[in-house]
């Protein structure tokens, strides 16, 4: 049996790690962007006023009929 810990991994290279915390931050900025796109396109799909209301899929479900304030 061997008794010991293990050798320690040599120092990472500064250079490195800084293109790796650059790459990280390309993709959290990414990420960000296309979150803030599609948050666009769900409000506009949703308050849309283009074209006739359905009362399927429509958010007020057909209240209309009931109540006119809706």
């Amino acid at each position: 049996m061997c008794v010991g810990s293990k050798p320690k991994a040599p120092a990472p290279d500064p250079a490195v790690e800084a293109q790796q915390a650059e790459q990280k931050a390309q993709e959290t900025q990414q990420k960000a962007t296309r979150r803030q796109e599609s948050l666009q396109q769900t409000v506009a799909r949703r308050t849309g006023g283009r074209g006739r209301r359905s009362l399927i899929s429509g958010t007020g479900g057909g209240m209309g009929f009931y109540n006119e304030y809706l």
